[in-house]
């Protein structure tokens, strides 16, 4: 089934409709424990011409997305395993593992760099909370978009430096 929105573009409105689709991907996810998770699927990054968002049952049909709806597959599969979705690497995984925590409240944000009231380039990506401190991924970059696909680790620092620009190695 397809369902189209237009929209204003409102970067609030985005983030809650991109969030209600975390939620609807965690809920197949949950109905569907065999589904693989997102990064041993084989589904890649890809740019669109148009933009779709794609439910985690359609993204894997399909194979590839950009970074919405990859960010929204991932929050969602975060939302429904827990720490069986994160592996070494990922923030917060050892952590998350101890404590056996089954579900995280994983969500997508958006990052520009554009200006206030200027139009920009957004980003979709993924935070989740583990033992009180905010951990980070890039499901795109992991996915193949940059020239080289990252690991867990190498997202964590470049989206840690990017956070926290006066602590750049010179």
């Amino acid at each position: 089934m397809e369902i189209r929105l237009h929209l204003a573009f409102r970067e609030t409105a985005a983030v809650s409709l991109l969030n209600w689709l975390a939620r609807e991907n965690a809920r197949q996810l949950i109905r569907d424990p065999s589904l693989p998770g997102l990064y041993g699927s084989g589904v890649e990054y890809d740019r669109e011409t148009e933009e779709t968002w794609s439910d985690y049952i359609n993204l894997l049909a399909q194979g590839w997305e950009d970074c919405d709806a990859l960010a929204a597959a991932r929050a969602g599969e975060i939302r429904a395993r827990g720490y069986r979705a994160l592996t070494p690497g990922d923030g917060g995984f050892e952590e998350a593992r101890d404590r056996r925590l089954t579900a995280i409240p994983a969500e997508v944000f958006l990052r520009t760099r554009a200006g206030v009231g200027r139009p920009g380039l957004y980003h979709c990506l993924v935070r989740y909370p583990v033992g009180g401190r905010m951990y980070f991924d890039d499901p795109s970059a992991r996915l193949g978009m940059l020239s080289r696909r990252l690991d867990a680790r190498e997202v964590q620092q470049r989206l840690h430096l990017q956070s926290h620009p006066t602590q750049r190695a010179s």
